[in-house]
């Protein structure tokens, strides 16, 4: 728990600086760092050896990249459907409803890759090391997305 506490503590530090250096921060590189944060509490969590972390991060690493793939893939449809849409030309109910299936269809590539990569991971990690793994990158995400939500909240006027 004390561990727990203290990357969300470098977590908050780490947004606080990346928030009040606008500026200087690209996107790219703010997502490096939280990738490198996430990376060093996801080996300390599951108490992974060398090996085994070289191992599970090359299978994340290549796991990520379909994923990022197929996210392409959907921002490219709803992009197609949206000009579609916007374009004036009358679009069949056909057409949309293609479309809507083929995104829906790319959706659940994904979550069916989610499940294929945490059911291959059986080889590397321990069961209950892929229980860390879930609930740490559930919980990971959601401290993640919470902060970002405070930090984008204009401040209230005390006036």
């Amino acid at each position: 728990m004390k561990s727990i506490n203290l990357s969300f503590l470098i977590l908050l530090m780490i947004t606080t600086t990346l928030i009040a250096q606008k500026g200087k921060w690209q996107d790219e590189e703010a997502r490096e760092k939280f990738e490198q944060l996430e990376k060093i509490k996801l080996i300390e969590t599951l108490g992974m050896d060398e090996e085994t972390t070289l191992r599970f991060f090359a299978r994340r690493s290549e796991h990520r990249k379909l994923q990022d793939e197929t996210q392409e893939k959907i921002q490219q449809k709803i992009d197609d459907l949206d000009l579609m849409l916007k374009s004036g030309k009358v679009a069949s109910v056909e057409e949309i409803k293609t479309s809507i299936n083929e995104i829906n269809n790319l959706q659940l590539q994904i979550d069916k890759g989610r499940v294929d990569f945490v059911n291959s991971l059986s080889d590397i990690l321990s069961y209950e090391q892929i229980a860390k793994l879930v609930i740490f990158e559930k919980r990971f995400r959601n401290e993640l997305r919470k902060l970002l939500i405070k930090e984008r909240r204009p401040p209230m006027d005390p006036e």
